[in-house]
């Protein structure tokens, strides 16, 4: 009996579909949200970083949960639970609410949220059997649903008004909820002497380098992530505009992940992971001395191919490379927390306060300090 192994790669992918959807409509959009709520820069940076901040913790806890169960239902089980839970939490955003209330509100989504991706990764490198051709395939599925996201909330906002935000953010997580349905279960390993401490597998030399070196990476991508929208329309770009520019880098990942295949056999991925580093730093150098041309801010959305997607892929191998395979949602959940988590954060706490404080620009400054000391730990990585 023929067995159909392209349904599980169905399910990842229309679940990253979702999930990426609803960072489409939260990542571009919703800092302009919170500057029609009448937010300071400052704050708004505060306000979206519970999306990086609940990753420190929620990501370990849902990966040990995932890998330690005997159950291979529990991880879909999990996603789907937390996934209702977000869509509850959500509904409060439809209410007026001070600074410290919105920051719980979105502590409790984050919350929830945090741990789909590590676990969702890692069924995604199980069902593609870590071949980064076929892991691509799947992986673009959640370009392309940001895209959408991006491209749809740019008219809708445009036309009716950004106060729409959370009607958006409550309708695709509802649409995650119905992917998570049809997740496949988790492949189990059999526990081994080793089990009992994985602390002696998890970090060594070259995973603890690894992880400095991604919680940089997200630290010099945070001014992107919480407050480059808001330095667009301070240049004078519509709405329509801004979800464009946003679209054409992730048009540039698309396009890397479909090929990524051939790349990755001509180029080391090691190699082409450390390079990210310094593609970043130039992609944040080109946007801090662009002044708003965009010809150069075109430009240096391509470059998103490099510093997310290559170095997305690169990372995901490297994980399953340097992770045991009965851990790795854990493994999967240490780099979400030390890069989305604690970079992600403290990344967008500090480009909020120093554009406050000093000048958009000086945000971005940071950017390419904080990508050039990543690539110093990723070098020491590779020769851990």
């Amino acid at each position: 009996m023929l067995v159909d192994n392209s349904k599980p790669k169905r399910s990842i992918s229309a679940f990253f579909f979702s999930y990426s959807a609803y960072i489409g409509v939260f990542s571009p959009y919703l800092g302009l949200w919170l500057n029609f709520r009448g937010f300071s820069p400052s704050e708004i940076g505060i306000l979206m970083s519970p999306m990086q901040w609940s990753r420190v913790i929620a990501p370990p806890f849902w990966g040990w949960l995932a890998d330690i169960s005997g159950d291979p239902y529990l991880a879909k089980k999990l996603i789907g639970l937390s996934a209702c839970c977000a869509v509850f939490s959500s509904t409060l955003l439809f209410f007026n609410w001070s600074l410290l209330s919105l920051f719980i509100i979105f502590c409790l989504v984050s919350f929830f949220l945090s741990g789909h991706i590590p676990i969702v990764e890692s069924l995604a490198m199980n069902a593609s059997k870590g071949n980064l051709g076929v892991y691509g395939k799947i992986r673009l599925w959640g370009s392309i649903g940001f895209i959408f996201a991006v491209l749809v909330g740019g008219f809708i906002f445009d036309f009716f008004g950004i106060k729409f935000i959370p009607h958006a953010l409550f309708l695709s997580l509802i649409l995650l909820i119905v992917f998570s349905v049809f997740l496949p279960q988790k492949k189990l390993q059999k526990k081994n002497e080793n089990f009992l401490s994985p602390q002696k597998k998890l970090f060594t030399p070259k995973t603890a380098n690894f992880l400095l070196a991604s919680l940089f990476m997200l630290v010099a991508h945070a001014p992107l992530y919480t407050l480059f929208s808001l330095w667009l329309e301070n240049n004078g770009y519509s709405r329509i505009e801004i979800g464009v520019i946003w679209t054409l880098g992730v048009l540039s990942e698309i396009c890397f992940f479909y090929f990524q295949s051939s790349f990755f056999k001509k180029f080391d991925v090691k190699k082409v992971w450390v390079l990210c580093f310094f593609v970043a730093s130039l992609r944040f150098f080109m946007i801090l001395f662009s002044n708003g041309n965009l010809l150069v801010i075109l430009f240096s959305q391509l470059l998103h191919a490099f510093t997310f997607g290559a170095h997305h892929s690169a990372s995901m191998s490297i994980i399953n490379e340097w992770f045991p395979s009965d851990a790795q949602s854990r493994g999967q959940s240490l780099y979400t927390m030390m890069s989305y988590g604690i970079g992600g954060s403290v990344g967008g706490i500090t480009a909020g306060w120093i554009w406050e404080n000093f000048s958009p620009q000086a945000s971005f400054l940071m950017a390419v300090l904080a990508a050039l000391i990543g690539s110093f730990f990723a070098i020491k990585a590779l020769k851990s």
